[in-house]
């Protein structure tokens, strides 16, 4: 019975070791290879920061600063307007300015590749016409400007969405997108 007892002992003493040391292997990895709660930009996009998914993602991947929320590891930022509700998401498209590259689908068929070009066909429309010119018109936006002569920023008022492209020319057609910002 000396001789059980004894290999009980000795089984739990390990049993104990490994559990102990498992714990320590799973606390030492580090942050930077959790991955992010990943999230479409519609799950949040005119929602209440009091939707339970919405303070959800907000509570484990952004830092607030005023009316934004700065959702660097899931390459996103959210303005939140005066009634608590998200108005507003940018979706960073490639690894810019601390954010990681937004992994969703993009609106509108949108690939992180277009160029400027490419988005003005995607959001084109068919011309109707009886003529000889109808066909498809390429998507020209509403507006466009260039705040600090790095990037231009094309608004498609009827879309909800504005382009920001990594160059300040209107006219540079292969230029590609470096963010895209929707609202609600």
């Amino acid at each position: 019975m000396n001789k059980r007892f004894q290999i009980f002992i000795i089984l739990a003493a390990l049993a104990l070791f490994a559990t102990a040391c498992g714990a320590q292997i799973v606390q030492a990895q580090p942050a930077e290879l959790a991955e992010p709660n990943a999230v479409a930009y519609e799950t949040v996009l005119g929602k209440s920061l009091n939707d339970q998914e919405v303070a959800d993602f907000i509570a484990s991947n952004c830092t607030p600063a005023g009316s934004m929320q700065y959702c660097q590891p899931a390459g996103l930022a959210l303005w939140i307007d005066a009634n608590q509700t998200v108005r507003q998401v940018y979706l960073y498209l490639n690894n810019a300015e601390g954010f990681a590259a937004y992994k969703g689908e993009l609106p509108f068929g949108l690939a992180s590749n277009n160029t400027m070009a490419d988005v003005k066909q995607q959001l084109g429309q068919w011309k109707v016409d009886h003529a000889p010119q109808a066909g498809w018109e390429p998507g020209m936006p509403d507006e466009g400007f260039s705040r600090d002569l790095t990037y231009y920023w094309a608004v498609y008022r009827r879309f909800g969405l504005t382009v920001i492209y990594n160059t300040p020319a209107a006219t540079d057609q292969d230029a590609t997108i470096h963010a895209i910002i929707l609202s609600k």
